[in-house]
């Protein structure tokens, strides 16, 4: 896969961008790195379908350096500006699902539709999840995750009519478990 370095308010920042078309930024959690999403065949299958996928590795994991970022909802939209996207599709997982949910919430102009896979910190933005009315958001759980527990999505389903909730595999890096199941999900989600 081909791997570029991006600078985004200096620090050099590791992308792996595959296809054209419309970007579906995609975003690993903790104990992963944007080669996750190469190895699970997702990268491949969004560009297959049509689409631009862009696979990051957060600030100081990966091949990315740390730079000046705690809050990593920052990023990404430090992220997308630099790019110059303007509407784009936004996958998470996890530590990442609640960093997309918090730029998505934050910059909801910049968002196509929204992927959250196992998000954590759902609660934190309790108040605000009806800024996602509207949208198209995807919600992809593990059956038996015990780290991102089902309330996660069930908050969002209950704010945000739009929102549809599926079941893959049984673990929290629930595209593990079933790649091939995980990727049909999110190019049905895209070509929806």
């Amino acid at each position: 896969m081909p791997e570029e370095f991006i600078t985004v308010k200096g620090a050099r920042i590791r992308v792996i961008r595959e296809g054209q078309g419309k970007p579906v930024f995609l975003f690993h959690g903790a104990r992963f790195t944007a080669d996750t999403w190469v190895s699970t065949g997702t990268v491949k299958a969004i560009a297959d379908a049509g689409f631009q996928a862009i696979s990051v590795d957060f600030p100081g994991y990966g091949k990315s350096e740390r730079g000046n970022y705690t809050i990593l909802s920052e990023f990404i939209r430090d992220l997308v500006q630099t790019l110059g996207v303007t509407r784009a599709y936004y996958l998470g997982a996890s530590m990442g699902g609640e960093a997309v949910l918090g730029f998505a919430l934050n910059n909801p102009e910049k968002v196509e539709g929204v992927i959250l896979v196992g998000a954590v910190g759902v609660d934190k933005y309790k108040e605000k999840l009806v800024y996602l009315s509207g949208k198209k958001v995807l919600l992809i759980w593990g059956k038996e995750d015990t780290v991102a527990p089902i309330k996660n999505a069930k908050l969002i389903t209950d704010a945000v009519p739009t929102a549809k909730l599926v079941y893959v595999g049984r673990q929290h890096a629930c595209y593990l478990d079933d790649p091939e199941g995980f990727n049909k999900e999110i190019i049905n989600f895209l070509k929806g």
